[in-house]
């Protein structure tokens, strides 16, 4: 049996090992998610659910759970008898002493789905966020960007070798936060700064990625880091960083740095002027203005392209106002426009923020909708951790519950 097949692997759970509320909160979410899940499953009994995600097997006209349909939908005993290592913690560590906080030093050994909302609420908890205001609309510029921390939490669940003994660690300390889990790439990643961007998705358990993606909790194409990435630099924040990994252990980190306000200003502009800025965008620009020199040949390393495609991007990006070229002796250097740097400069003259407050308060939808590209959504009620994705499970100190 490989890795990536274990979720598929028979076990010898019985269907009294799953939780049917494990389903409903799966019916839940994909209900709330809209177009982002797959409706379908809202409809089906829990066997169809779990046949139709392929955590489960029929046999002599009975159903029979697989490790996944455990991992999914079940039971806190029997996660422990037929998962072992599956174990999952959030420590907040302390900048004096380098150890948990008592405050946050939990460990479950929860499915996955209910794991999801109970981190996805104590991040919120934590997530401060700054106002800018463009024009009449005021948003709000989290301390960290919730889509790529959900992404890369899901990572860790749907990627991590669940043979291998260890947990998967949310650790939040003074330099941001760490999510590491155990097990390394499912394949060789020389480069993971370059080649993660570029590569096609191959997750180490295709039917948990398909649940998270199902559910509405991923993106359903399948490019999760890209769009972790994207998240962040929109922000104004810095990108994940994935150089901690190991032949044994994927460790993502978001940096705890500042926010460029000015920066997310700038992007709130161009998407509400319907002109936003995708990942390659926001990289090459990221660069730019971090006063890194750029050749062709930088930015196709960058972007983990080649290098007339990356040519090919630039231009259009000097189309569109955004980058400039200069250099001479044959050599050309690509830098942000001017029309960029007046814009950022105008944008650090403006008032800003508030006072940071917490990001899970739906404060926004006091004065105006948030600035988006897309069709505005109606607001969830407070206390929801995904998006319209239902109600979020209160803290816990106890493990098994």
């Amino acid at each position: 049996m490989t890795v990536a097949d274990f979720a598929a692997s028979v076990s010898a759970a019985s269907w009294d090992d799953l939780d049917p509320r494990e389903f409903d909160r799966l019916r839940r979410l994909v209900g709330a998610a809209g177009g982002r899940g797959d409706g379908t499953l809202a409809a089906m009994s829990d066997e169809q659910i779990a046949r139709s995600l392929g955590v489960a097997l029929v046999e002599d006209g009975r159903t029979r759970p697989c490790v996944g349909a455990v991992l999914l939908f079940g039971r806190p005993e029997a996660l422990r008898a037929h998962v072992p290592n599956h174990e999952a913690a959030i420590q907040v560590i302390g900048p004096e002493t380098g150890e948990p906080s008592t405050g946050m030093n939990d460990f479950f050994r929860w499915p996955l789905l209910r794991l999801t909302e109970e981190l996805l609420a104590r991040f919120r908890a934590r997530n401060p966020e700054r106002e800018i205001r463009y024009e009449l609309v005021r948003t709000g510029v989290p301390a960290y960007a919730e889509p790529a921390f959900r992404e890369l939490l899901a990572n860790a669940f749907v990627h991590r070798d669940y043979t291998a003994a260890g947990a998967v660690h949310v650790q939040w300390t003074g330099e941001g936060i760490e999510i590491s889990s155990p097990g390394g790439y499912a394949d060789a990643v020389r480069d993971p700064a370059a080649r993660l961007l570029a590569r096609a998705p191959r997750p180490r358990s295709p039917l948990l990625a398909d649940a998270f993606r199902r559910a509405g909790i991923t993106d359903r194409s399948g490019r999760g880091i890209r769009r972790a990435h994207a998240a962040q630099l929109r922000n104004g924040l810095a990108a994940p960083e994935h150089t901690g990994s190991t032949a044994d252990a994927v460790v993502a980190v978001l940096p705890g740095r500042p926010a460029d306000l000015a920066f997310a200003l700038f992007a709130v502009g161009r998407e509400y002027g319907g002109h936003p800025l995708a990942l390659p965008d926001l990289l090459v620009l990221t660069a730019g203005l971090g006063g890194r020199t750029l050749r062709t040949a930088d930015v196709a390393e960058l972007l983990g392209t080649d290098k007339d495609r990356a040519r090919r991007h630039l231009t259009a990006m000097v189309h569109n106002g955004l980058m400039e070229v200069t250099g001479g002796g044959g050599v050309r250097i690509w830098v942000p426009s001017a029309q960029v740097r007046r814009a950022l400069r105008e944008g650090v003259s403006q008032p800003h923020a508030r006072s940071p407050r917490p990001a899970g308060r739906d404060e926004r939808a006091e004065s105006a909708p948030p600035v988006s590209a897309a069709p505005p959504v109606s607001a969830a009620p407070r206390g929801w951790v995904l998006p319209e994705g239902g109600p979020a499970l209160p803290a816990r100190r106890v493990s098994d519950g």
